[in-house]
């Protein structure tokens, strides 16, 4: 049951992981280009002092409306095949009137802990991070907690537009290749397995699930490698072995 709940914990993350894109950056930047500039002339919008986009080409109709130069916020998704972090939405407030975003930054990872039973010693255990703050690094800041213990196995894999097949590797950084690059996967694969000692005999536990990305909101796609932002098409399928 600790297994499933912990489970549907990633699930909620996951399923809800926020990518940022700014609309109205993407529709200025396009409106900026010279091809589509040329092909529909400027609309003359007059100045205070009567000058024109024509007459002018330094007059920038959006400056009294944007803040230049703008920063955006910064939601990446870095993934190795046993640790993941990024922005998720699955934030909920649970304080009344409480000061919090419905997004913050997520972390799992699998490290050492010890048990908090008497004898209980140590193990591999399934951290999960969170921060409310999300900035420039989304692999680091916030709280840890323990979600699982006992942990022989955990293992994660992404699947998206670009790639062929599960990669054990997903970054939307600088450091990520043309198919990762400034996208959020698709869909990610969790392996858990758990071993647990009972009467001197030990059994292992063992779940896996395909987890969806509802809204990738990856930029269109150009020359492949790059996905629409719709619905994801990928369905969760998850099965427990004992």
């Amino acid at each position: 049951s600790r297994m499933r709940d912990s489970m549907r914990i990633i699930e909620g993350d996951v399923t809800l992981a926020f990518h940022y894109r700014d609309i109205e950056k993407d529709v200025y930047d396009l409106m900026k280009k010279p091809a589509a500039a040329a092909a529909t002339p400027p609309a003359q919008t007059p100045k205070p002092d009567g000058a024109t986009a024509a007459s002018d080409p330094k007059y920038d109709p959006f400056s009294k409306t944007r803040e230049l130069p703008r920063k955006d916020p910064v939601t990446h998704f870095i993934g190795t095949n046993d640790t993941m972090n990024f922005v998720t939405s699955n934030n909920t407030r649970t304080v009344r009137n409480s000061q919090q975003a419905d997004f913050a930054e997520v972390g799992y990872s699998l490290k050492d802990c010890k048990s908090l039973k008497v004898n209980g010693g140590g193990s591999k255990c399934l951290w999960r991070r969170s921060s409310g703050l999300v900035d420039d690094d989304v692999s680091k800041g916030g709280d840890e907690i323990v979600l699982l213990e006992n942990i022989s196995e955990f293992k994660l894999r992404y699947i998206g537009k670009g790639k062929q097949d599960w990669v054990n590797d997903w970054r939307s950084d600088q450091a990520g290749d043309a198919a990762t690059k400034n996208n959020y996967p698709e869909a990610i694969e969790v392996s858990v397995t758990v071993e647990k000692k009972t009467n001197g005999k030990s059994k292992k536990y063992s779940m896996q699930n395909i987890i969806p990305v509802h809204f990738p909101n990856n930029p269109p796609a150009t020359t492949g490698g790059s996905n629409s932002g719709s619905q994801n098409p990928w369905q969760t399928t998850p099965s427990t072995t004992q």
